[in-house]
């Protein structure tokens, strides 16, 4: 049985903060590391990770050009979760050696006018030296990525969408709880073609 395997049988039915836990602290002790953006999701995971061991790798994967608002929610965010091992991915020492697998993150960030820009995100000497990859930066639109939740990926087991099942509700109950801030630049906006039809959904002007 592969490591992929035995940790998507043990983990079977586990909700995000019991998954996190597993991982963090039963199966991969500080040999996990977590991806992440600036959007409610990945802010909801970094807070439970927090909860769990601060020390954990964090790597910020987004567009190589931020507003200044932006820089200034991301710093905010890793002092009020008190994150002490925080990496930001950028493409001049993050991208991808001469052989080897390629571990991305595609990163895709709203900006002003209904334009989305695309970032590939090279990620292989960041997670070097890890053995699990929680992935958590959450692109895409709410709902089933149709990926499994736990996939072997070049040598590492990575974990996808570790909020699968939450909702928009969800994520906006848990952010009002615990008073976490979000994006400045986070406004409700109706896509005209999405999966979800004409469901409102956040976007994010980075």
């Amino acid at each position: 049985m592969s490591v992929a395997e035995e940790i998507r049988r043990a983990s079977a039915g586990m909700a995000a903060p019991e998954l996190l836990r597993f991982l963090l602290m039963d199966r991969f002790p500080r040999r996990a590391v977590v991806t992440c953006s600036l959007r409610a999701r990945s802010i909801v995971v970094l807070n439970m990770v927090a909860e769990i061991d601060p020390a954990t790798r964090v790597i910020f994967c987004h567009a190589p050009d931020l507003y200044p608002e932006s820089v200034a929610y991301r710093a905010r965010i890793v002092e009020r979760l008190r994150l002490t091992n925080v990496r930001i991915a950028g493409r001049g020492r993050s991208g991808p050696p001469p052989r080897g697998p390629g571990h991305v993150e595609d990163v895709w960030s709203d900006v002003p006018g209904g334009w989305r820009v695309h970032t590939l995100v090279h990620l292989n000497r960041l997670l070097a030296g890890f053995d699990c990859w929680i992935s958590a930066v959450y692109h895409r639109l709410y709902g089933d990525s149709g990926m499994d939740r736990v996939v072997e990926e070049g040598g590492l087991v990575r974990i996808v969408d570790p909020l699968r099942g939450w909702d928009q509700e969800d994520v906006r109950a848990y952010m009002a709880e615990r008073d976490l801030p979000p994006h400045p630049h986070v406004e409700p906006q109706r896509p005209g073609r999405s999966p979800e039809g004409s469901a409102v959904v956040p976007t994010y002007h980075y």
